[in-house]
């Protein structure tokens, strides 16, 4: 009986090792060994404001991005369920008024850096919102990269004093 419940349980061991090597070699990493993303993302929010507070309107998201590897990336916008267009603007001068505009050829994250989104500077714009955004709701988008894979974030709203900028097209 010894010997039969020891091959068993020898049975079982090699079954279970059998097991683990084959879901390591097919997802061709282990735990340990996890693949950093291209592009890390924290802090994420949508900004709501008397822009946002209407269907047709538009608001900012901001972020901070991680460029985790050594060539640049760009963030060149995305695209949203609550949004008809979703582009990488920049906030500047015009008429002695802050104002966004379309960043030409995207937001470069430099290789190995961190940059921070925020308002009143760079960020991503959503445009011809769907519904009023209010606080609170949770946003999701996915946000398209030149250079890394595109990623989807649910980001929450939120109120922000920051950012004077004028969300219209500059003239």
């Amino acid at each position: 009986m010894n010997k039969l419940l020891s091959a068993i349980a020898a049975a079982l061991l090699i079954s279970t090792s059998l097991t683990s090597c084959a879901s390591t070699s097919e997802t061709g990493s282990s735990t340990s060994e996890m693949k950093l993303a291209a592009v890390g993302i924290d802090n994420g929010w949508v900004r709501v404001s008397e822009y946002s507070d209407h269907v047709g309107g538009m608001t900012g998201a901001f972020a901070t991005f991680t460029n985790n590897t050594d060539a640049d990336i760009k963030i060149l916008g995305g695209s949203a369920e609550i949004a008809t267009m979703v582009e990488a603007h920049e906030v500047a001068m015009s008429g002695g008024k802050m104002v966004m505009q379309p960043k030409e050829g995207g937001i470069v994250i430099p290789a190995g850096e961190s940059l921070t989104l925020e308002p009143g500077g760079l960020h991503i714009m959503l445009m011809g919102l769907k519904k009023a955004i209010a606080t609170g709701d949770e946003i999701t988008l996915t946000i398209d990269f030149e250079g890394a894979d595109d990623q989807t974030v649910t980001w929450l709203a939120k109120e922000s004093a920051a950012g004077d900028e004028e969300y219209k097209p500059a003239e």
